[in-house]
């Protein structure tokens, strides 16, 4: 055992007894994401950047190389953009975002590469102010301001551009989703979208309608949203209703089921409308529907979704990690593995080879050392590979599937045993390959590799899996038949799915020449990591296993600030920084302790209250057995703590011994958020139980 487990959760003083570690965990009244990707059948897309700016870039970028117009929107709010998609459409256009006083700099540098001739900026000067449209100007870029008085005004203006129209389609004027909900059907017919306000119709509405022919109105919503009375001024009404605005969105997609392809299907947050609002446009150009999602797995939502099994092809997940967590899109898509699309070779090759990248490592004098693959994760530059390509490199360059060549900006995360590393380059709209599901690997099952040789691209091999569970040296590996060539290590193994279910390595064992592959759900584990760390300033000598090499204390150290400085559960982040022996508490031989970032504790008291204990639990259970590992045989406490200064005294929730008044006539709080210990250490003779994460 590594030691003794007595977490203390203080809500009415519960404790549990155990043996293996001890946590306590105190709750007081006051928050990327656990990433997984069960196997699907669709390929999973996902088209995001750090913000909703970057995220509309990279739509644009993957819908159109080249665009004459572009729709220009406020990114901060939703009212004046809502009507957008069918302008949009009509002149084939991304929608991309600014913000009010400046021309975004990722916007600007979109509009450049897609040499877009003429903008439409919907909004008045309030929200997209005089400033940008002159920034737009000065690139040579044509300005159509389309604006009203209000929302409900700039939606008529919208209307109006879109020329002769036979029907429209009425939302509320004061929410966002069910004017996204209809927003590809709106652009795939031209209609316009209508803002209202509950009770009554603003002038420019009635003037409209008594300016127009129009033949049907389909109204969103029930009377709550949408007064009978304002109903009535429209022409021939057919109202679509739900419960809710995700209700309303499936609504509405089943009653326009025949206007889609629903080869694809974009699936956007219903929390916020800048990723759905982006994304319609480049929905629209494919026919596709856009699915709305909360926060929370929706029964009604995966019905739909398992309903159309046999026909969608890809997943386009529209936002980041923290809007759109892959655990959610897991439970979304994991019912559809069981009928899988299968891809003949060729097909496969297509679908992935422009994810594989050409890696170059260099040493402090910028000399080449060693050459290798590796594959996108995400499109804002994630980028997965084996370990041993960087270990000892200063910089390294990858070249994309395009030719283009970016530096490596850092390292966000690695592990030595299975030889995995996570780079990252400054890059937007990069296609990610899809993540299958390793466990769900079988002998037999065929497989394919692709990588970049000397940086030829789409070299590809096939083979079958040999077995999906070889240890070598620690290490848990897919041994795999297919030969991988000198350089093609760190590119992708795929089943007939065209899912990345491994990364590959190879080497020669008792003579053999024997291929492998680290399996992808160890890799998923990284994704939540970020060391944040440049190649040059990765440890030099990395210890492989620790139960082998003893670190000293401040090598320990260095270590439990590199792999346990960030803890990502359930959209949260929560940063610790480590010491080690900088005192001892007398009783025990060795002290670790660490510091919360005081900003991110309202994140931690969050996930307690949110019910994510064993998520914590989880990741100080590793963090003792690796401090078991290091120090065997010895004693050892720690403890992290909440430290910050009050203005005023907090009389809740810390406990009067945790307060004191400071000097500077402010008040210092002292809170231990986390404790552990194992103040009798085992005997050698005795098992050594490691913990999984």
């Amino acid at each position: 055992m590594v030691g003794r487990f007595i977490p203390n959760i203080n809500l009415g003083q519960r404790k549990w007894h155990g043996r293996l570690l001890s946590i306590f965990i105190s709750i007081m009244v006051f928050q990327i994401v656990i990433v997984s990707n069960a196997s699907a059948s669709p390929v999973i897309h996902r088209i995001a950047g750090y913000t909703q700016y970057d995220t509309s870039a990279a739509i644009a970028k993957e819908g159109w190389s080249q665009s004459k117009y572009a729709v220009l929107a406020y990114g901060g709010n939703f009212p004046d953009a809502l009507a957008a998609a069918p302008l949009a459409r009509k002149y084939n256009a991304p929608i991309l975002l600014t913000e009010t006083q400046s021309l975004t700099l990722i916007t600007k540098q979109t509009l450049q590469d897609l040499e877009v001739q003429n903008v439409f900026i919907v909004g008045g000067n309030a929200v997209v102010s005089s400033t940008v449209e002159n920034q737009l100007r000065d690139i040579g870029i044509e300005v159509t301001r389309l604006a009203g008085n209000d929302r409900y005004d700039t939606a008529i203006e919208i209307a109006k551009q879109l020329g002769f129209v036979q029907e429209v389609f009425v939302v509320a004027g004061d929410d966002y989703g069910d004017a996204l909900s209809v927003s590809s059907v709106t652009a795939l017919g031209n209609s316009p979208i209508i803002l209202v306000p509950k009770d009554d119709l603003t002038k420019s509405i009635k003037h409209y309608l008594g300016t127009n022919t129009l033949i049907q109105t389909y109204i969103i919503g029930d009377t709550d949203k949408i007064n009978e009375s304002i109903a009535k001024q429209f022409p021939n009404v057919e109202r679509i209703t739900g419960n809710n605005k995700y209700a309303r969105n499936i609504a509405v997609l089943e009653r326009f089921d025949k206007n889609f392809d629903f080869s694809n299907i974009f699936i956007a947050t219903g929390t916020g409308f800048a990723d759905a609002l982006t994304g319609c446009a480049y929905a629209s150009s494919k026919a596709a529907p856009i699915l709305l999602v909360g926060n929370s797995f929706n029964n009604d939502t995966a019905s739909y979704i398992n309903a159309k099994n046999n026909v969608i092809k890809q997943l386009n997940i529209l936002g980041g990690d923290i809007v759109m967590p892959l655990m959610l899109i897991d439970k979304y898509t994991s019912s559809l593995s069981e009928t899988s699309h299968s891809y003949k070779p060729s097909k496969i090759a297509k679908l992935v080879s422009p994810s594989v990248v050409y890696i170059e490592v260099s040493n402090s004098y910028g000399v080449p050392i060693r050459t290798g693959s590796g594959f996108v994760i995400d499109s804002t530059g994630k980028i997965a590979t084996n370990y041993n390509l960087i270990k000892g490199a200063h910089s390294a360059k990858v070249k994309t599937h395009d030719g283009k060549i970016y530096d490596v900006s850092k390292v966000s995360a690695y592990d030595l045993t299975q030889d995995m590393a996570l780079l990252k380059i400054e890059a937007i709209g990069l296609q990610p390959a899809s993540l299958g599901d390793s466990d769900q690997l079988v002998t037999g099952d065929k497989v394919y590799t692709i990588g970049n040789p000397l940086g030829l691209n789409d070299t590809m091999s096939d083979g079958l899996i040999s077995t999906k569970s070889r240890v070598v040296d620690g290490a848990t590996y897919i041994q795999i038949s297919a030969p991988i060539s000198m350089g093609s290590s760190g590119g992708v193994l795929l089943n007939e799915k065209a899912e990345v279910i491994g990364i590959t390595i190879s080497g020669i064992k008792e003579g053999q020449n024997l291929n492998f592959a680290v399996p992808i759900n160890l890799l998923k584990k990284l994704l939540i990591q970020d060391i944040n760390l440049t190649l040059a300033e990765l440890p030099s000598e990395n210890i492989k296993n620790t139960q082998l090499t003893k670190k000293t204390d401040k090598e320990f150290e260095n270590f439990l600030n590199a792999e346990y400085n960030l803890m990502n559960i359930n959209g949260k982040t929560i940063r610790f920084s480590w010491r080690v022996n900088d005192y001892k508490s007398g009783i025990s031989k060795v002290s670790i302790h660490g510091m919360i970032n005081s900003t991110d504790y309202g994140n931690w008291v969050d996930l307690l209250i949110r019910n994510h204990r064993g998520e914590i639990m989880t990741h100080f259970a590793k963090l003792n057995n690796d401090i078991a590992l290091n120090y065997p045989g010895d004693s050892f406490a720690g403890s992290v703590l909440y430290e910050d200064y009050y203005t005023i005294l907090p009389s809740t929730p810390f406990p009067y011994d945790e307060v004191s008044y400071s000097e500077n006539g402010r008040w210092f709080v002292s809170h231990p958020i986390i404790s552990f210990f194992d103040l009798y250490p085992m005997n050698k003779s005795d098992q050594r139980v490691k913990i999984s994460d």
